[in-house]
């Protein structure tokens, strides 16, 4: 009996010593893992919470675009607003690159069609069609935009036009361009671009006041000016991308906008007041200065004020083209401006899209 006892005391021991050996094991592991709950906090700072939902419904929509079989035997209906927001953010999260420096762009509109219903929905199935026919019409007009090398797409604006019945009218503008290598640092601002020996003709035959042959005109040349000084937007920090939405196309005549002394701030002569036809540099810098004041103050002050754009709108591009034609009753020779404004935000590269050539997709 004796023996049989010290036999049990052992085997006892020997249980004891291995159970303290796995709980402390146990506890060990558990120190190792357990997450520190102040970690991921300030992870990302300049993550604002309006990019952390912006970054949340770009993803949730291209999930249902993956489930998209799924999503539709669901019944998902989705308001036309709802298409157009997450057709663009989606887009251009995925196949646009703001943040490159552009020396020219190209703008092109195209036009698509949706049916809805009397609520102003439309089926998924529907939705997803349509952003399958959006990507493979802009991948087209990229592909022949005219520029054939260091080619990128800059941005695809969607806009709501016209409903006929059931039946609502998508316009999308594509603005690609040419990058400049991306060794090329940022360049601040210059007050007066254009020097003396600058003269460019106005209007569509375009030209230098020497050389009409030569490609362009006032416009372009004001235009290739203000987006290159202006778009590009700077990279905020390590990680992060700037990424444009709920963005907007804004047409000025040139006869919107007027100084103290009564002037047009834009480009805008009667075709019977013997307009300057040849631009100086001291004329493409006078309106040069005066096109930047309308498109960097005077404009967005009018848009946040009608609560068109929140404050502050971003400038993203714009596209001016010398015309002559009738504004009003009137004839003039005029500098059309096609402006295009958003709302931009920070958002850490990872939580979105990888970004992609379009034409390698």
């Amino acid at each position: 009996m004796f023996m049989k006892r010290k036999k049990f005391k052992g085997f006892a021991l020997i249980v004891l010593l291995a159970v303290g050996t796995a709980v402390y094991l146990a506890a060990c592991k558990k120190d190792i893992v357990t997450p520190n709950n102040n970690m991921g906090q300030n992870e990302y700072p300049g993550y604002t919470g309006e990019a952390k939902v912006v970054a949340g419904k770009i993803m949730k929509f291209k999930q249902q675009l993956d489930d998209r079989e799924y999503v539709t035997r669901s019944g998902l209906y989705m308001p036309i607003d709802s298409i157009i927001w997450n057709v663009e953010a989606l887009f251009n999260a995925e196949y646009t690159f703001s943040e490159r420096k552009y020396s020219e762009t190209v703008r092109q509109e195209l036009e698509f069609f949706v049916d809805v219903n009397a609520d102003g929905e439309a089926p998924f199935d529907v939705v997803a069609d349509l952003y399958d026919e959006i990507t493979s019409s802009v991948r087209q007009a990229y592909a022949n935009d005219g520029i054939n090398t260091d080619k990128s797409l800059m941005a695809v604006v969607v806009d709501k036009g016209e409903t006929v019945g059931n039946r609502v009218t998508l316009k999308v503008c594509v603005v690609s361009g040419k990058m400049e290598d991306s060794s090329v640092s940022f360049k601040d601002p210059v007050p007066g671009p254009f020097g003396p020996d600058d003269c460019w003709y106005f209007g569509e035959y375009g030209g230098t006041c020497d050389d009409p042959s030569v490609f362009g005109d006032a416009a372009e040349i004001i235009e290739d000016t203000i987006n290159y000084y202006y778009h590009g937007t700077k990279v905020p920090q390590s990680g992060f991308r700037k990424l444009h939405h709920d963005m907007l196309m804004v047409s000025l005549e040139g006869s919107e906008y007027f100084d103290s002394d009564g002037n047009p701030y834009l480009y805008f002569y009667s075709t019977n007041g013997n307009p300057p036809t040849y631009l100086n540099g001291d004329l493409l810098n006078y309106y040069y200065t005066r096109e930047l004041e309308v498109l960097l103050h005077l404009l967005p002050a009018d848009l946040v004020a009608q609560g068109i754009m929140p404050a502050p709108p971003a400038f993203i591009e714009v596209d001016i083209v010398g015309m002559m034609g009738y504004v009003g009753n009137g004839s003039y020779y005029h500098h059309n401006n096609y402006v295009i404004y958003g709302s931009s935000l920070d958002i850490p590269s990872h939580v979105l899209p990888p970004q992609r050539d379009l034409l390698n997709n």
